[in-house]
């Protein structure tokens, strides 16, 4: 079990929270703007981490949206921020997609990670979705280099309660390092009442290889997500995922790769 979130990640969710607590105010002056979510959640396990994450939606043109994400990751010793944008196209209520960008910096040490892809949500049914998503990055200094895809379905079992299910891979080749990870996942979501605030919780198995040192894990993650602006019944208001392929290479130990 992981120790409760450090001074550094609280101070950055009370920033968070106050601009997610704008949204609002911010749906009224701001021109396109068209919602927001704060999400806070708390994984356990020897490589659990506290991560806190704002997205914000902005409407470019009718069928065309912007969603800037501004996030942060507590694992312990090592600190991380993370920024993202993604810029797509929602023609339809039943699906949207588009291209994304996201780089993120650790604490502790000088390294940085950038990241670029495709993403897309497709509706299934009248209560169900599948996104995809799919990219390329790198880690400077040392020129590692790696890619990673995504999968996931979400279900409304009720007008509140909605299971989810996802799956990713991320795969490191370089002389210096190499290592994979494959984690799968299944959720549970439930809105309390008619309000912003959706509780949350997942199970996690991650099967890392690659590394003299590696194991795998099961994490329990619980957390929160509290939306502002507009759910309707399609996907055009469902948020991009965070960009976060390196996550477990992060809680390890090895984000910052050599």
């Amino acid at each position: 079990m992981r120790h409760a979130p450090v001074s550094a990640l609280r101070g950055a969710v009370f920033c968070l929270a106050a601009a997610a607590s704008a949204g609002p105010a911010l749906a009224q002056s701001a021109l396109g703007f068209t919602g927001a979510e704060l999400t806070i959640e708390n994984s356990t396990g020897d490589f659990g981490a506290a991560r806190a994450y704002l997205s914000a939606d902005f409407a470019l043109t009718p069928a065309h949206g912007l969603q800037l994400d501004l996030g942060t990751n507590d694992a312990g010793p090592r600190w991380r921020g993370d920024l993202a944008a993604h810029l797509y196209m929602a023609p339809t209520e039943r699906a949207k997609y588009g291209l994304f960008a996201a780089v993120s910096d650790t604490s502790h040490a000088s390294q940085t990670a950038y990241a670029a892809g495709a993403e897309a949500i497709w509706a299934v049914g009248a209560r169900g979705s599948v996104s995809a998503r799919g990219g390329l990055g790198t880690v400077k200094p040392g020129s590692n280099d790696y890619v990673f895809a995504g999968l996931a379905g979400r279900w409304d079992v009720s007008p509140r309660t909605t299971l989810t299910a996802d799956l990713s891979v991320v795969d490191i080749s370089e002389l210096a390092f190499s290592a994979r990870e494959t984690t799968a996942a299944l959720g549970m979501r439930h809105r309390l009442g008619d309000g912003p605030t959706t509780l949350f919780t997942r199970i996690e198995r991650a099967h890392f290889t690659g590394r003299p040192d590696s194991r795998d894990e099961t994490r329990l993650a619980l957390g929160l997500t509290l939306r502002f602006g507009p759910r309707g019944h399609g996907v055009r208001n469902q948020s991009f995922a965070p960009i976060r392929p390196l996550d477990g290479l992060f809680a390890r130990g090895t984000f910052a790769l050599d």
